[in-house]
């Protein structure tokens, strides 16, 4: 494993953080026996990731998923853990940990540098190393390179993701060139980070040169497996702010080539703003001038699941519903629409207010 001369910057933890991580490590679930285990490997112990920009953009929010990064090898928790260790990617690093009285595990990853990006998806090999410094420093934006370390329960922060966070900037770690080529799909993350509520400021803004480095490297997402575009773009409808990174993507030059030329703003995307959990009707919106049969090979191109298809299909289709002019028209109406009736009833009700729909008000 190799070392570094990388001084990384810490500081102390604010309260609401230090209090979570009490309650988390006094937790039933485990996480203080196999950080203990760890330790007595000869490993020093970090939180990484999204876990750590989570903790300190919110306080009232415990984060979904705890990572951990360790400067031991993987054969060394391997063996130290025996039956409780799963080899789930130990050639990139990567172990499960579990602790004796069950509950879920946690993955443990060896701090790393990655080794040649060759096709724009993954790296060719990594190196083991056993600096924070350095394993932080191929990670994509900066709001995501930051970590604590739970030996002396300081936050390690080299570049400045505590100071975006609180600025609500989206910056890339090093070169923003650099970090989308080495993957492509880090493209569409960062579109979704933006579609995603910042904790101090009503949206995210994007560092000038990421937001070059976007369009720049816009070509390499035809390298990405339509799978995984899939698994960001659902992610980035779901989102609050979906209209805000489709826009984006829209003004990039990139939303054409996955989707649709349609600009949000013209779909009425900004009437579902601030809401989670609208994939659908957003999807249903931006391919509203859709035929069926386009709709589905838009969406199919895209992996999208069965489901999603049909119901868009569906939500486009009712959407074009004339408006009733009886109480007998009101109920068939209604019963067509079924469950779906509320939210259809918000659909025409932004087509009108775009003047593609009328008579419903």
């Amino acid at each position: 494993m190799v070392g570094g001369g990388g001084d990384a910057l810490s500081s102390s933890l604010p309260p609401h953080v230090e209090a979570w991580l009490d309650g988390i490590l006094a937790a039933p679930d485990g996480l203080r026996e196999v950080v203990d285990k760890l330790q007595s490997l000869g490993s020093n112990v970090w939180l990484v990731g999204g876990c750590v920009r989570d903790l300190l953009a919110e306080k009232g929010r415990a984060p979904h998923d705890v990572d951990l990064a360790v400067d031991v090898e993987p054969a060394v928790m391997l063996e130290g853990f025996g039956a409780m260790a799963i080899d789930t990617g130990s050639a990139f690093g990567t172990v499960t940990l579990k602790a004796s009285g069950g509950g879920e595990p946690f993955q443990a990853t060896t701090l790393r540098i990655d080794g040649t990006y060759v096709d724009g998806r993954r790296p060719e090999d990594v190196e083991l190393v056993t600096d924070i410094a350095l394993d932080l420093a191929r990670r994509d934006l900066t709001i995501n390179a930051m970590a604590i370390d739970l030996g002396d329960r300081r936050l390690v922060d080299l570049h400045g993701g505590r100071s975006d966070l609180r600025a609500g900037r989206l910056r890339a770690v090093g070169l923003a060139e650099e970090r989308l080529e080495e993957d492509a799909l880090r493209i569409l993350r960062v579109y979704r980070f933006a579609s995603s509520a910042p904790p101090y400021h009503p949206k995210w803004t994007v560092d000038g040169p990421l937001r070059a480095a976007l369009r720049q490297q816009a070509p390499g997402l035809r390298q990405i497996p339509a799978e995984r575009i899939w698994g960001e773009m659902s992610r980035l409808f779901d989102a609050p702010l979906a209209d805000v990174g489709l826009a984006m993507m829209h003004e990039d030059g990139v939303l054409h080539d996955l989707l649709t030329d349609r600009h949000p703003s013209a779909a009425g995307l900004e009437g579902f703003r601030g809401e989670r959990g609208r994939a659908d009707e957003r999807m249903a919106l931006m391919l509203s001038e859709r035929s069926g049969p386009e709709i589905e090979e838009a969406l199919r191109a895209m992996t999208a699941p069965k489901r999603v298809v049909q119901r868009v299909r569906r939500l486009v289709a009712l959407m074009h519903t004339p408006p009733p002019t009886s109480a007998q028209e009101v109920r068939v109406m209604r019963y067509r629409w079924g469950r779906d009736t509320d939210v259809l009833l918000r659909l025409v009700g932004v087509m009108e207010g775009l003047g593609i729909a009328r008579g419903w008000t």
